[in-house]
């Protein structure tokens, strides 16, 4: 590099200073909204918890389903969460019961990254796609 192109750098170092100083203010300025808004929203979480609780023993008293109202109907329904506590026992109960729809299928993309980098060459079947996204370090 020259000493113009070593200028140009600079002078273009010093142009794009002000606009990440912005960029960090703007970030900053984000997360002190979100901050103050999840703490507005914790205590009407919390209220609205209480009357789902409300609402819940309401229908346990009376037992019902539902309670309508002329604003709307609380009402109950069941809500399912599925997570794998052991691995390894899970996929042997599914390889000797043959109980193959009982897994999900994806790929493991830490996994497939490696083989990437590995073989240069990804295991049939599947597709990747990389982006280059623009971050901004505070100093």
């Amino acid at each position: 590099m020259n000493e113009e192109d070593g200028a140009a750098v600079v002078d273009h170092a010093a142009s794009l200073a002000p606009m990440v100083q912005k960029y960090i203010q703007l970030r900053d300025q984000k997360a002190v909204l979100k901050a103050a808004f999840d703490k507005d929203t914790d205590a009407i979480n919390a209220a609205l918890a209480k009357c789902e609780s409300y609402f819940a023993g309401q229908m346990a008293k009376l037992g019902l389903e539902s309670l309508p109202t002329e604003f709307g109907v609380p009402y109950k329904s069941t809500r399912t969460s599925c997570t794998v506590a052991d691995g390894e026992a899970f996929f042997a109960f599914c390889r000797d019961n043959d109980a193959w729809e009982l897994l999900d299928k994806r790929a493991a993309k830490s996994a497939v990254e490696a083989y990437r980098n590995e073989h240069d060459d990804l295991p049939p079947g599947l597709n990747w796609r990389e982006e280059i996204v623009i971050n901004v370090r505070r100093k």
